[in-house]
């Protein structure tokens, strides 16, 4: 979303959510911390991405970040450490 400025500029807006939420490992079920950002030009209800995150259970990493980006769009960062190693997957449009 883009408004001009009293200056003739454009100015792009951004909302950005951050939350985190735990999931169970598929391979030796243990709990993996998730921190989760979205960052929209839109407005995403929280009560939908707190509905949305808390369905995982247990699934992969990568799986997650690529139903999260379906749904709500944007720009996501999906960051996690399982069991020593970090895991960064981002997904823009």
């Amino acid at each position: 979303m883009e408004f001009l400025s009293t200056n003739g500029a454009r100015n792009t807006f951004m909302n950005k959510y951050t939350t985190k939420f735990i999931a169970l490992c598929p391979i030796n079920n243990k709990q993996i911390v998730y921190q989760l950002e979205i960052k929209h030009s839109e407005q995403i209800m929280v009560e939908k991405i707190i509905e949305e995150v808390g369905k995982y259970t247990s699934a992969f990493h990568e799986r997650i970040a690529d139903e999260l980006f379906v749904l709500f769009g944007g720009e996501q960062t999906l960051t996690a450490n399982h069991h020593g190693v970090v895991i960064q997957t981002e997904r823009k449009l």
